[in-house]
């Protein structure tokens, strides 16, 4: 559109060229179709390195050649391929994991269907910032390596994931969007919970006489006698955290007239509610309770301090900026407090042995253990664990803690001075520390989550529970809630169901089936971008469809893909006769011109043994090899074209053989000085009575690469205005694709008007073209065909003759 003026000066515009490059795609990216024993099943997975495909599939040809196919591909040039692992009624390993309630809370099934997915390890602990909302989980694969040991494989560690579905950490979500090991689901079993906020630093009061005076004393004490006026940050159900301020005077006995303590607590509670929903927003609340405590050493009682949601939420509680309350109290994470998730009941429960010490549904039973070390007592100071010793016997082992405090003040017990972290943390130590002293006796290494002590097994069988102290010597055995469960949970059948429902064993499938290679056909076609090479590698197992019974149907694919098929003989062929008698039956269906077949087979090397395997997936890499170095259009044999990685062929062929093979289409593999070489370049319509135009292997996989080409390049036509001008611009692109070629060796001839034309004009787009909205354009080009014979002549000249 011409640039308007308005002013005398210069006016400067950009006008497009015409010019939109088409680029050429790639010719060598190979697809594979077939059996291994892991991996993805019908997922088409690119694959760039054999490293890579390794890590993926494995290297176990136990069920079929894809593995040494593949191999043999990225050996001979190859770098770039699609793989498709397939089988039929093959079932991936699972299991269902339960909470710590024995519910079922989050199931897990390995990625790659079959037996392998039984070795995938699970262990879950709550060792996170936030212990009892969210959760680790370590996956791995238990093998035996080279030497015989049993090691963790392809080890994967997922840290601080949430059954929270609204969460960014959500473990079906993260698990089944970035686990190689394990897809994850929800089963949405358990209902959630009122998340709650606990104290940790329980208030001390003299219980002789129900004293309420004490308790009221105390309270205030702990919120500071000083200055009364406390406050903390709170947020709930996820809204924006808002400052509560205390302002009551909790000694005051007019604003709390209450006599005993069970008033009083009821009283406080009320209070302490109020100034919280008052602050709150978005018609959230919350319920706070004062409930009883631990126990301390008698006529000392305790309190703790609990507020809970009312909708199913959370509540998050942390420091306020003056006059806190929240550090006093033991509220909030970060101030050693208990916060609980309303969706922590959806979590797996952990793996080892865990003691809860501060759950909230049995503060009664736990309060020994929560006032360690006990004052007016024996302070404890050994607890006895079994542990598997060097030989995997199971030893017990007395691990001494010496645990106690400085004497406390007479009559009172010694909360304030040491709190329930301090004291569990000192006991993790203690044990560490006696592990650390006898490592080849004791296997168990402790750690702190919150106000959970988790003895995680160092040694031992994955399923074995064994025998554990459920308490130190010095505190009741009744004890707090105790997790005992295996050292690692397993998928499939083989796993100890202590918090997992039955699971469901991998099943490697039987062979596929000739309707299962079709679906995976669509698949591929309906994933995959571009490939240009297809090769089906044989299935081994006992009742497996014959290789060559899939071609037919594989070569329609590949004519609709613009793809090349390379083929395998069939085992039948087993001499040079064999094969030229039975190649006419073996074309039978096929698209001819899509496909080439080689011969004899090649002989690999594996663990010193010969083996022989086809020879499709070394052509392709062959075929990779020339395109790099050459170009689509040489001929993907000769000298140049020699199979690596190989040890030889299972057939000579002499030149007498090669003569027969030749002109019916059939592509030799010949041993020669130079190495095991591609001794053919015909596709299956290359049989001389066949008279086809591609005839030749390079033709045909040129025409592919132009027409894909032209094809991603030219899209950009549609709905453009079709006259002179839309014409004028396809001749220029499309010429100077053509041209690149030409001047690269492509095609034959002197000068580009004998190499190529292209043709987009009034003749080749009609009136009756344009009205139905079509542009027509002819690409010619004039190959080059491969010197197939090179005929010496020989003469000698004659003396000179005197006449």
């Amino acid at each position: 559109m011409a640039v308007q003026v308005t002013y005398p000066g210069v006016y400067v515009q950009e006008v497009p060229s015409g010019v939109r490059t088409i680029v050429g795609v790639s010719t060598s990216i190979g697809c594979f179709v077939g059996r291994t024993r892991s991996g993805p099943l019908s997922t088409p997975i690119r694959v760039q390195t054999l490293t890579d495909f390794v890590r993926i599939f494995g290297d176990d040809a136990s069920v079929g050649d894809l593995a040494r196919y593949v191999r043999l591909f990225f050996l001979n040039g190859g770098s770039d391929c699609y793989v498709t692992r397939i089988a039929n009624g093959a079932l991936s390993s699972s299991i269902t994991l339960q909470n710590e309630a024995k519910a079922d809370v989050l199931t897990l099934s390995a990625v790659s269907a079959g037996t392998l997915g039984d070795s995938i390890r699970v262990g879950v602990n709550y060792n996170t910032a936030t212990p009892e909302s969210t959760f680790n989980i370590v996956l791995f694969q238990s093998t035996v390596d080279g030497r015989g040991q049993r090691v963790q494989a392809n080890r994967e560690v997922w840290n601080n994931l949430s059954m929270d579905p609204n969460s960014s950490s959500y473990a079906p979500a993260v698990l089944t969007q970035k686990s190689a090991l394990v897809t994850a689901s929800d089963p949405a079993t358990v209902a959630r919970i009122d998340g709650y906020s606990m104290s940790t630093r329980p208030i001390e009061y003299d219980s002789s006489v129900a004293n309420a005076a004490d308790f009221r004393a105390q309270f205030a004490a702990a919120l500071g006698a000083t200055s009364p006026q406390r406050s903390f940050r709170i947020s709930v159900d996820g809204n924006p955290s808002v400052v509560v301020t205390i302002t009551d005077d909790f000694t005051d006995t007019v604003a709390f007239p209450g006599t005993t303590v069970g008033a009083l607590e009821t009283q406080f509670a009320t209070a302490i509610a109020n100034r919280i929903n008052a602050a709150l927003t978005g018609g959230t609340t919350v319920n706070v309770t004062i409930a009883p405590g631990p126990v301390g050493a008698a006529p000392l009682a305790t309190a703790v301090l609990i507020v809970e949601s009312t909708a199913q939420g959370d509540i998050l509680i942390q420091s306020a900026p003056a006059n806190d309350a929240a550090a006093a109290l033991g509220l909030g994470a970060a101030n050693g407090g208990m916060e609980v998730s309303s969706w922590s009941v959806r979590r797996p429960a952990p793996t080892g042995v865990v003691y809860n010490a501060y759950e909230r549904a049995s503060l009664a039973t736990a309060s020994e253990f929560l006032n360690l070390p006990q004052t007016g007592g024996t302070a404890v100071n050994a607890m006895t664990l079994d542990a598997f010793d060097a030989a995997g016997n199971l030893v017990p082992q007395v691990v001494p803690l010496a645990l106690a405090d400085a004497a406390p003040p007479a009559g009172a017990a010694n909360w304030q001075g040491s709190p329930l972290a301090t004291k569990l943390q000192r006991w993790a130590d203690a044990v560490n520390a006696f592990q650390a002293l006898n490592p080849s006796t004791f296997r168990w290494r402790a750690e702190l989550w919150g106000t959970r002590i988790a003895f995680v097994p160092t040694a031992g069988d994955d399923n074995t529970v064994p025998p554990f102290a459920t308490a130190p010597s010095d505190v009741a055995t009744a004890g707090p809630p105790t997790i005992v469960n295996v050292r690692y949970d397993s998928l499939g059948l083989a796993g100890n169901p202590l918090f997992q429902t039955a699971g469901v064993a991998g099943n490697d499938g039987n062979p596929p089936t000739m309707a299962d290679y079709d679906a995976a056909y669509d698949v591929i076609d309906h994933d995959v971008d571009l490939f240009n090479l297809l090769v089906l590698p044989p299935e081994r197992s006992t009742g497996a469809v014959a290789v060559q019974t899939l071609y037919a149907n594989a070569s329609i694919f590949c004519q609709r893909r613009r793809a090349f098929l390379v083929m395998d003989p069939p085992d039948s062929w087993t001499s040079a006769q064999t094969a030229t008698s039975g190649v006419n039956t073996f074309r039978i269906g096929m698209v001819k011109d899509y496909s080439a077949v080689y011969f004899p087979r090649l002989t690999i090397n594996e663990g010193g043994l010969n083996v022989v395997v086809g020879p499709a997936g070394g052509a392709a890499g062959i075929y990779a090899r020339t395109d790099a170095t050459r170009g689509v259009w040489k001929a993907p044999a000769g000298t140049e074209a020699d199979f690596r990685g190989v040890t030889g062929v299972d057939l000579n062929l002499t030149d007498g053989e090669s003569g027969q093979l030749n002109p019916v289409g059939i592509n030799g593999i010949r041993v020669m000085p130079e190495g095991v070489l591609s001794w053919g370049a015909r596709t299956n319509d290359g049989a001389d009575m066949f008279a086809s135009e591609y005839k030749y292997i390079p033709i045909r996989r040129l025409a592919l690469f132009m027409e894909e080409s032209l094809y991603r390049g030219l899209k950009w036509v549609v709905f453009e205005p079709n006259d002179t001008p839309l014409w004028a611009s396809i001749r220029l692109n499309v010429g100077s694709f053509m041209h690149g070629l030409y001047r690269q060796g492509a095609f034959q001839g002197t000068t580009p008007q004998e190499a190529y034309f292209v043709k987009c004009d009034a003749e080749t787009t009609t009136q009756n073209d344009r009205d139905l909205g079509i542009v027509n354009i002819w690409v010619g080009f004039a190959p080059l065909k491969p010197a197939e014979f090179v005929v010496l002549y020989i003469q000698q000249i004659a003396g000179a003759l005197q006449t």
